[in-house]
Formats: C-alpha cells, structure tokens, sequence
C-alpha cells in the first residue's frame, strides 16, 4: 500500500465547479425514473466498523442498478441522450470499456434501437464480453491496455464520419482530453443521481471521510463536485486506485497530471487506467485530501469480508472494482496507519460505495470461495 497527502488540497471555487452550478440533479434524476431507475441501497455496518475501531461504515450497493450490475448505466444513459438532443443524425455509438461502460452503452443504445461498437482491452474477461454481446453490440478485442483501446475506438469513430461525411457515429467516454469534453461533462452529470440518492438518504448523518475509487476519475470527480456544491460539511475524500494502475496517486504526489504504465494485470478491471480524465483532474487536485494505491490482496479480502459479514451486518456482493473503497480502509487498519491521530479517529463514519456487483461471476466466486476473511 502506498499513501500520499495532497499538499495541493485548497477547495478553491474552480470554473468548472461553478458550470457544474447549473446543473439540476432533479432534472437528471427525473431522466433516469424515466428509464427504469430506482433508488439503490444504503447499508450500515456496524459490527465491521467496530471491529475496525471507527463509529459506523455506510456502504451505498450498486449491485443491482438498472438490472446491469454498476453505476455506469446512470453516466452513459444521460451522456447518449444528451449527444441525440444535439445531434438527431447519430446512428452508432461507439466506446471502449473494461466491461460495465460498454454493456451500459450498449444496454442504451438497444433502448434507442442505435447501433454499438464497443472496443474492449486484452485483459477483459469472457463474461464481461458476453455480457456487452447479450446487449447486441459488436464487440472488437484490442492487443493493448485500456488507454490505447480509447484511442482505437475514437479513431474509428473519426473514420467513420469521415467516410460519410457526416457525424453518424458518436464516441461515448467519460474519459476528457483536449478537443473532447462535452460529452465526459454529461456523462459526469448523469453520475449526480448517485451522490444525489445518498444525500437523500443520509438525512442528518455526518459522513467524516468518503473513499472513491479511481480509474480515468470521472466518476470520483462527480461525486467529489457534488458534495462540494450541496453538502455543508464536506467530508475528507481519499481516492483508492491499483499500485499498478496509480495514475492519480502519482499526479497527487507531483502536483501535475501524469500517465503511468498500467501493463500490468490487475483483478480491479474498472481501475486499470493509465490516465487521468483531463477534466477529473482540475477537480481532484483541489479536493482529494489523501490518495491510496493498493494491491490486489486487499481488494480480495475487502470482497470476503462484505459477502461473508461479521455477525448479522448484511451480505453485500461487491464486485473486484466494486470493492475498491473498502479496500482501502481494509489497507489503513492493517498497515496500521494511526487513525486516531492521523485522520480517522474512533469517532468517524466512512462512507463508501460498492460500485459493482459480481459482474465478471467466474473470478468473483472464486474469490469470495476461498476461506473466508477474518480481521
């Protein structure tokens, strides 16, 4: 494990904080009812938050969102949309994916009798693939990690429009670069509903530190903005990523976005980014307090631990991208960081957020198969 404080932490009042302003988490919210979207739980476990020397652990389960396992169909829904209000022409959107973007676009795109074309990294699993196949896509399998299979999926995009002259293909990535960013923002913006249930559901409860999984960072950029926006007490923020996929963690600690070399395997299919969203980046810099980098082992034992609970907790099926945040606290308590006078004391409630359930089944019962997990 390897931890870095963000020494450029100053919650200043950001441009893009102030476009996000604007936005109306009602008038997402209304979008994605209208879809099918109900409102996911949020689980307290107390006997694990004991055992862990803090006051309570809330665990907000996407396991079940919309019938497809994640959170990512409240991004790509509203992204496509929103691209099909600007531009009635598009026939095909296309993407890469790890797994849970790409059945969520397809899964949209279906509902919208579109077309889609989803390129998927060497490392994807044959479960993820069938699962995006199931939603009728076409699916292309690249040689190269999730960076590069990006920069395929918008190269044929560009190729196709080019052939017809015409934008009838639209890329769909929450991932922001130079030149491409409208679409990252709505994606971000159909992220709020999330946040938005958990606020709703919170009611008066003080939330002191949120962990937020990181790949390309969009997603933990989206909750991050909201909470800053509409919450009065902000909580601490740290952000869990691979060590082998650091992206975020290596930024904070140099203070300038930077890409790392994500060839290595890692089980958190969803984290295995190499660079951080151009957008998300302007927005983590100023807000992420900490940032934690992890091995594989405390995601599996964080994935033990909520499928066989302690006591009468509830069971909660996270997936291996899904259990990032857990994780991460798992890799505070037991490289023994001192919380009581570091930053998480016995008093504090940590929220996290299971963002997948066992999408990949194969690799997920064969983890939570082995012996189960005991603090």
């Amino acid at each position: 494990m390897r931890i870095v404080k963000n020494n450029f932490f100053q919650k200043r009042n950001l441009q893009i904080i102030n476009l996000m302003r604007s936005w109306d988490p009602m008038r997402i919210l209304d979008f994605h009812q209208s879809i099918g979207n109900k409102t996911t739980p949020l689980i307290h476990l107390p006997n694990l938050a004991k055992k862990l020397g803090i006051k309570n652990i809330i665990v907000k389960d996407e396991s079940q969102r919309l019938g497809l396992n994640s959170f990512k169909p409240l991004g790509a829904s509203y992204g496509m949309i929103k691209q099909l209000e600007k531009n009635p022409d598009i026939e095909t959107f296309c993407t890469a994916t790890d797994g849970n973007h790409g059945r969520s676009v397809a899964w949209m795109a279906r509902k919208l009798k579109k077309k889609s074309i989803v390129y998927v990294p060497k490392t994807t699993s044959e479960s993820r693939i069938e699962a995006i196949k199931n939603e009728h896509a076409e699916v292309y399998v690249t040689n190269d990690n999730y960076d590069l299979t990006v920069y395929k999926a918008k190269k044929r995009c560009d190729k196709e429009n080019k052939i017809v002259n015409k934008n009838t293909w639209s890329l769909v990535q929450d991932t922001a670069w130079d030149g491409y960013e409208e679409v990252p923002l709505d994606i971000m913006k159909g992220y709020w509903t999330q946040i938005h249930e958990i606020t709703e559901q919170i009611f008066s409860t003080d939330v002191d530190v949120i962990f937020l999984q990181v790949g390309v960072g969009s997603w933990a950029a989206s909750i991050a903005s909201y909470i800053m926006i509409f919450w009065k007490n902000p909580p601490m923020i740290i952000t869990v990523e691979p060590l082998s996929a650091n992206c975020i963690y290596e930024s904070i600690k140099t203070g300038q976005r930077v890409s790392v070399n994500n060839n290595k395997n890692t089980i958190m299919a969803g984290l295995d980014c190499g660079t951080v969203s151009k957008i998300a980046w302007d927005i983590l810099k100023n807000y992420v307090h900490y940032s934690l980098a992890i091995s594989d082992t405390f995601t599996k034992r964080a994935m033990r631990l909520l499928a066989h609970p302690i006591k009468d907790d509830n069971v909660i099926i996270a997936g291996e991208s899904g259990a990032g945040g857990m994780a991460g606290l798992l890799a505070l308590h037991e490289n023994k960081i001192d919380m009581e006078n570091c930053f998480l004391p016995s008093s504090t409630t940590a929220l996290i957020i299971n963002t997948e359930g066992d999408t990949d089944s194969h690799s997920y019962n064969k983890i939570i198969r082995t012996e189960n997990e005991r603090l």
